[in-house]
């Protein structure tokens, strides 16, 4: 047939072939690729910063006269010690005085007369027999994976090489460190528990914010 008349040079294309030319083609989907997102940064705690005393937000309450000696050596070496607000913070007990230690940030924000400290401990509290502080390693033995010094010779020699300065004395040292004037930790001059030495990575730890594992 000739097309020629309509204007057309071929026939006209089906309906089905109109509606595929005419159709829109398919939106593609924008690729979406997921960032991967910044790691969370560390919460600070005993092991990032040394033992601070502020007096500006302490808290104290029938321990008026406490000094800031009496005050390091509760938190250093304890006789008992317990945390009862979910791990925020920490209470020291030496004697007559307790010392409430926060957690984020090492710093004291409570000394308490111990009567008065014990009085309103509420029933539901967590012992800490290590102070609160993580010291278990993979093993006290000698070996591969030892974390902690196991003879008093091997935690001497890792305490000079982070700096501490230790006095000798007739029945107890003083562990000092030039970087952190007004801490000390004390240190049994003949230690007769087998735990000694995790004992005083401890309190280094907890005092100084020195980490002595390995």
């Amino acid at each position: 047939m000739d097309w020629s008349a309509t204007g057309r040079t071929s026939p006209p294309p089906e309906p089905e072939q109109e509606q595929e030319r005419t159709a829109p083609a398919p939106k593609r989907r924008a690729r979406t690729v997921e960032l991967p997102r910044p790691a969370a940064p560390p919460q600070p705690g005993y092991a990032d910063r040394p033992l601070r005393v502020r007096e500006e937000i302490l808290r104290v309450v029938g321990a008026e006269n406490a000094t800031h000696e009496e005050i390091v050596h509760a938190v250093a070496d304890p006789q008992d010690a317990w945390t009862a607000d979910g791990g925020v913070s920490d209470h020291f007990q030496r004697d007559g005085l307790t010392v409430q230690v926060r957690r984020l940030d090492n710093a004291v924000i409570g000394v308490f007369a111990t009567r008065y400290a014990l009085s309103v401990r509420p029933e539901e509290f967590e012992r800490t027999p290590e102070t609160a502080l993580p010291t278990s390693g993979p093993s006290a033995r000698r070996g591969l994976g030892t974390r902690h010094p196991t003879t008093r010779r091997e935690l001497l020699a890792r305490m000079e090489e982070a700096g501490f300065v230790i006095a000798s004395g007739s029945t107890h040292g003083r562990v000092s460190h030039p970087d952190h004037p007004g801490l000390f930790v004390p240190m049994a001059s003949t230690p007769s528990d087998v735990r000694f030495t995790r004992h005083a990575v401890a309190q280094i730890r907890r005092v100084f914010g020195i980490d002595l594992r390995r």
